[in-house]
């Protein structure tokens, strides 16, 4: 069985719809069995861009659940964005950088119930499980944090939350009862091992008031250790996410984590991760 994978694409605008719909030609050239996309597949809020995506992958055959599942990331449902090009971008990130638990809530259900409606088992809240072909299960968590306060500050840095990944109780109880009666594919927007933060050092009058700004990426390590657990205990064979912006293969006790994720910016490209269940020891090949 082939999965594609896919992750943070940060679609803005109809250039950037252009360049997934050359990315998803070269998926459907390969046929793989599913093609699984790990969040951030708008930069930030768009419902308008969003049904143009799901035309793209319907388009192609993709819009089906046996081939395709799409969870959310911490952009897709933000006002804010990432990679600023404009000057409106620049406004657009200093200004409505947070919005609130609730405001999060309403968007996610207009994010699912629009996929939904092209395309019921495609995506839904989390979490669910759903069978795959060759007797794989795949699985998707929400590691997607909504805090109500969005900064603190501590020796002069300023940290800044809407990066920072979560597990959540109810989540962890709910995977730890999925029997390992068959290999799970598990699908999480953050990455579930050691990742490098944002971080940089403010200039002019600002420097008097912030040191340091941080962003960080990862899970706490608190939140990781009780995740592993619960993966290990629902028979995890490979776990696939995005977040950080690289693509690798990494293997946390026997249990293999598949890294993608570019931003489409042109330094960055946009890479296509595969990965065939069938094969032992398992490999990610880069498109």
């Amino acid at each position: 069985m082939l999965i594609a994978h896919l992750s943070d694409l940060h679609l803005r605008d109809a250039g950037d719809l252009a360049a997934l719909e050359r990315v998803l030609d070269r998926i459907a050239a390969r046929f793989p069995d599913h093609l699984a996309i790990t969040g951030d597949l708008l930069d930030h809020w768009n419902p308008a861009l969003l049904e143009r995506v799901l035309d793209a992958l319907a388009t192609r055959g993709l819009m089906d659940p046996g081939r395709l599942t799409i969870l959310h990331g911490n952009h897709d449902l933000a006002s804010g964005g990432g990679h600023p090009r404009r000057t409106a971008d620049l406004w657009r990130l200093a200004i409505r950088f947070w919005d609130p638990p609730p405001l999060i809530a309403w968007r996610k259900r207009r994010f699912y119930a629009a996929i939904e409606r092209r395309a019921a088992g495609v995506a839904a809240m989390s979490p669910f499980v759903k069978p795959l072909t060759v007797g794989w299960r795949l699985a998707v968590l929400d590691t997607v944090p909504t805090p109500w306060w969005p900064l603190t500050m501590s020796d002069g840095n300023l940290i800044v939350h809407h990066a920072i990944g979560c597990v959540r109780k109810s989540e962890l109880e709910w995977l730890c009862e999925q029997t390992p009666r068959s290999p799970l594919l598990l699908l999480l927007h953050h990455f579930p091992l050691d990742a490098a933060e944002f971080y940089w050092t403010p200039h002019g009058r600002l420097r008097h008031l912030v040191r340091h700004v941080r962003v960080p990426m990862e899970i706490p390590q608190d939140d990781r250790r009780r995740l592993w657990a619960a993966v290990s205990a629902a028979g995890a064979r490979l776990v696939l996410c995005g977040h950080v912006h690289r693509t690798r293969l990494a293997w946390h006790d026997g249990i293999a984590v598949g890294l993608n994720g570019q931003s489409g910016a042109d330094w960055a490209g946009r890479t296509i991760a595969y990965y065939d269940l069938a094969r032992t020891p398992l490999e990610q090949i880069q498109e």
